[in-house]
């Protein structure tokens, strides 16, 4: 492995190519970094309705969608989801109904 010191010189430079489709001359970058979040809602979403036999989830994830999610769902737990999450029914049990 070559250290520093034996590391061949070399020299950085930049060069400005500006945008032709916006009178600044800018280039988006803002939301690079927000690609990702979206698909990883989405299959937090179907990992927590895979147990309801739901396959397939789109954009958006609104608490409507889901729940019309979970009742359509073909799994055994359709009918009841509580009940097929022991630790979920326990943490609701002599609570009111919503």
């Amino acid at each position: 492995m070559p250290r520093a010191a034996e590391f061949p010189q070399f020299k950085l430079d930049t060069v400005c190519t500006p945008c032709t489709h916006n009178p600044l001359g800018t280039k988006g970058c803002g939301e690079a970094g927000a690609i990702g979040s979206p698909p990883a809602v989405i299959n937090a979403v179907l990992d927590a309705l895979a147990p309801l036999g739901v396959k397939d989830f789109d954009m958006p994830a609104s608490s409507s969608r889901v729940w019309e999610a979970m009742q359509k769902g073909s799994g055994s737990a359709a009918s009841d989801p509580v009940a097929q999450q022991p630790a979920l029914a326990a943490s609701t049990q002599g609570r009111p109904a919503a």
